[in-house]
């Protein structure tokens, strides 16, 4: 009976420490930044296509624009949007 008590003890202790690492976890993610940033590129895209639409001239000025941006060299690595956009120029 003392081993049941000092195995209950122990388990209660690492469950409370498991629940306090879990919380802690929980209080630092990321995924409302991630979820916030979809969103952003979500509404960027609808933008665009609607700005393709109805306002081609100043939609194109201003892709070139985030290109251009997008194209520093500074970058450690790839810009994803410069191969997105080598692969529609090459349609």
């Amino acid at each position: 009976m003392e081993n049941e008590e000092v195995c209950e003890e122990t388990d209660s202790e690492s469950t409370e420490a498991l629940m306090e690492e879990y919380e802690r976890k929980r209080r630092n993610r990321a995924d409302d930044v991630i979820a916030a940033q979809a969103v952003i590129c979500i509404l960027l895209a609808l933008l665009f296509i609607g700005g393709s639409i109805f306002r081609p001239e100043l939609t194109g000025e201003v892709l070139e624009i985030v290109r251009s941006l997008a194209s520093d060299s500074s970058e450690v690595i790839p810009n994803p949007i410069d191969i997105i956009s080598g692969y529609f120029d090459k349609l």
